[in-house]
């Protein structure tokens, strides 16, 4: 019976470290592979500029000698030269696949190469990629840049280079296909980190398991940036090479005529407008002899030309079959160009890491809970059935905020497309809270007929849906009806995680069961803005929506299995109705509190407007109307997220040492003032205008959202105190109280 008992104890002890071990695996895997992928998605968009940039500047040359030719007020159609020209350009980059002009229908009137490539459909508007006035157009076949001709009074046709697109597609798998096996190495290095050493780590003060996720997620994100480093170098070659290839044509044509380079004026100037036509250009030389002749740094002519290791350099030889001296044109590239783009990531990265140490330090908090309470759920009380609850309200959180990032940009280009007025973008987000606050109370009486477990549920489904209603097509309907879906399921699910933690928590865990929903909203908040910010740009709304219904829908089936029941209660006196006469009565005697409307009108109110009216909804579009991209946008909000929980953690034990809530709570009134000023400031001319108006504007954004998130923390919990110790609460309850007050 012995040896029996102790072998069950072991299998026991094993199963519990294999189980430990998949689920680190999985959330490992789960941050190295998101970290991989959006990684891949930045390098394929950055490896595909290069190759846009290195067509525009070897088509602008054609498009100018073809323009110059139609400023004459000729005809398009009988322009010569275009074949010569084009197998020149051809001949000298073999991944141009065509070359062609077509009129303004889009007709073909000249091509060079593969006759059957058509013209591609135009991109709509919303969605078009333009470089300096072209249009780049892509399917899975083919990338093309559309390039305009117009003469001296309108467009009359195109120029169309072609190149391959699986080619740059096959560049960019090719360095990323060993990246996703070192994240699956990494993964399980973490898992048996976790199933085999917890007893030690867990004995020692050091957190030794939290530093070997973050060295392992750095080690993973550094070998991103090095393959990024890589294939971003090898696009600045190939636009180096075109660039003097291009440049290198016309000096050809020009060398021919054996005309003394002394005799040729202004061709200095010629080369500072080739280097102001393509901004990534350090510097244009030609070279005789070894020798500097022209450079777009006049310091430069007469010294010898030497190759600087700090750029991409290519030299073309155009020196004429009979002449004795070496005539080279040279085009550098600065290395800053490789730099500035991954540079450009490493904020992405970074955020994206934020998100993940959130999604790990939950999972990992739930597994050693679940590894000292032991597996059985159905009877989880106290530790375990709090930590149970944990990802259910912080996926549900992630998810919601996943969309935020662009769903004011998204409603209103849907409704535009729709042909309704933009105006009703405020609507459809409204929509939202109002449902939301309607449901909170029919969700109580919900709960107390159900359970907990069932409304939970129930609200995640509705969640899901919410999300693949706005898949519908059609514009204004699947928009009302996917937020109030939301609106809906959040209320549901908000009422039944509170019910739940109050139901299993001990009197003196009330305090940590309530910190679970501020750390849900704010952790989720950080994640899913971080994460939704960054996946839009591959998968697009459709796509971020579509996985977001997925994850609810995952959560959903985690509650329905895991979460163990709570009885619900039929009896008449719990009904709905006799709810609505309590919530009816409380309200009464809420709107004859002078003191309660004083702190609604002056700081509960106006810290939401704030919330939902300036950083939820006009925030976004603000920026967006700046040209800020989608993960530019998650991040601000970010910011303020951030700012919300460390304000907040501050504030609290401050405020439960001191009192003094009407003295905190007008400090934040006033700080919130400031952190607008500061956006409405970004947003003016004040700042001027060119690179540094940008950094400027960009820093009082910052600034702003980061003073107005740790104004909405000086707010957020001192409030609800603020309520509780008011004459009302002595009245009808502090319960009674805070819950008026968070429904009007």
């Amino acid at each position: 019976m012995g040896t029996g008992s102790a072998m069950r104890v072991r299998g026991s002890v094993l199963r519990n470290r294999f189980l430990d071990a998949l689920a680190m695996a999985l959330v490992a895997g789960l941050s190295f592979f998101l970290l991989l992928y959006v990684g891949y998605g930045e390098a394929q968009r950055n490896f595909e500029r290069f190759h846009v940039d290195k067509l525009a500047a070897q088509g602008r040359m054609l498009q100018a000698a073809i323009e110059s030719y139609l400023r004459r007020d000729l005809p398009l159609s009988q322009y010569v030269g275009f074949r010569a020209r084009a197998e020149r350009l051809r001949a000298s980059d073999e991944q141009i696949l065509a070359l062609a002009v077509h009129d303004a229908g889009g007709k073909p009137i000249f091509t060079s190469g593969d006759t059957e490539i058509a013209l591609l459909p135009a991109v709509p508007e919303r969605g078009r990629i333009t470089v300096d006035g072209g249009e780049v157009r892509k399917d899975r076949r083919y990338l093309q840049l559309v390039l305009p001709l117009a003469n001296r009074y309108e467009r009359v046709g195109s120029l169309v280079l072609t190149v391959g697109w699986p080619a740059i597609e096959r560049a960019v798998s090719t360095q990323f296909l060993p990246l996703a096996y070192l994240a699956l190495c990494l993964s399980v290095l973490f898992a048996a980190a976790v199933g085999f050493g917890r007893d030690w780590l867990a004995r020692q003060r050091v957190p030794w398991l939290q530093i070997l996720y973050a060295s392992l997620f750095l080690a993973m994100a550094g070998a991103v940036v090095t393959s990024m480093v890589q294939l971003y170098s090898r696009g600045a070659q190939l636009e180096a090479k075109a660039l003097a290839d291009s440049l290198g044509q016309r000096m050809t044509e020009i060398m021919g005529f054996h005309l003394d380079l002394r005799q040729l004026q202004g061709l200095d100037r010629a080369f500072g407008e080739y280097r102001r036509l393509n901004p990534d250009i350090g510097a244009v030389a030609l070279v005789v002899d070894g020798r500097i002749a022209i450079h777009t740094d006049p310091f430069m002519v007469g010294r010898p030309w030497s190759s600087d290791a700090s750029t991409y350099e290519y030299r073309v030889d155009v020196t004429p079959s009979d002449s004795p001296q070496r005539v080279e044109v040279a085009v550098t590239l600065p290395e800053d160009i490789v730099y500035g783009r991954v540079l450009h990531n490493a904020k992405n990265f970074l955020a994206l890491f934020v998100a993940s140490a959130f999604l790990a330090n939950l999972f990992l908090q739930l597994a050693g809970t679940l590894h000292r309470a032991g597996p059985a759920a159905s009877d989880a009380t106290g530790e375990k059935a709090l930590a149970l609850i944990k990802p259910v309200f912080y996926v549900a959180m992630c998810v919601e905020h996943l969309i935020y990032p662009f769903l004011p940009q998204h409603v209103r280009s849907e409704l535009a497309a729709g042909g309704f007025s933009e105006s009703l973008a405020g609507l459809v987000i409204t929509i939202y809270y109002l449902f939301f606050a309607l449901t909170l109370v029919p969700a109580g009486y919900l709960v107390q007929r159900f359970g907990s477990r069932r409304v939970m549920t129930i609200g995640l489904l509705l969640t899901a849906s919410g999300l693949l209603a706005l898949l519908l097509p059609g514009s204004l309907l699947p928009l009302v009806l996917g937020r109030t879906c939301a609106g809906i399921g959040q209320a549901l699910l908000l009422i039944g995680v509170q019910s739940y933690i109050l139901a299993v928590a001990a009197p003196e865990r009330r305090t940590q069961g309530a910190a679970i929903i501020v750390f849900g909203f704010q952790g989720g908040m950080i994640a899913g803005m971080a994460i939704g910010s960054l996946l839009v740009v591959n998968l697009g709304p459709g796509g971020v929506f579509a996985l977001g219904a997925v994850a609810a829908a995952l959560t959903a089936l985690y509650a329905r299995i895991v979460i163990p029941a709570q009885t619900g209660k039929s009896r008449e006196e719990d009904g709905l109705s006799a709810a609505l006469e309590r919530l009816a009565w409380e309200l009464g005697q809420a709107l004859r509190s002078r003191s309660l409307l004083a702190t609604m009108g002056f700081v509960g109110i106006p810290a939401k407007a704030v919330l939902t009216g300036v950083v939820v909804f006009a925030l976004p579009l603000l920026m967006t109307e700046q040209g800020y991209r989608h993960e530019d946008i998650g991040q601000m909000l970010m910011i303020y997220a951030g700012s919300v929980i460390a304000a907040s953690s501050a504030v609290a034990r401050l405020v439960d040492r001191r009192g003094r809530t009407v003295l905190v709570l007008g400090i934040g009134g006033l700080v919130s003032g400031l952190g607008l000023s500061a956006i409405a400031l970004a947003d003016t001319a004040l700042l001027g205008h060119g690179s540094y108006a940008g950094i400027l504007q960009t820093t009082m954004l910052a600034i702003g959202i980061l003073v107005v998130g740790g104004a909405h923390g000086l707010i957020n919990a001192p409030i609800v105190t603020h309520v509780a110790d008011l004459d009302l609460a002595r009245r009808i309850g502090a319960g009674g109280a805070t819950a008026a007050y968070r429904f009007l």
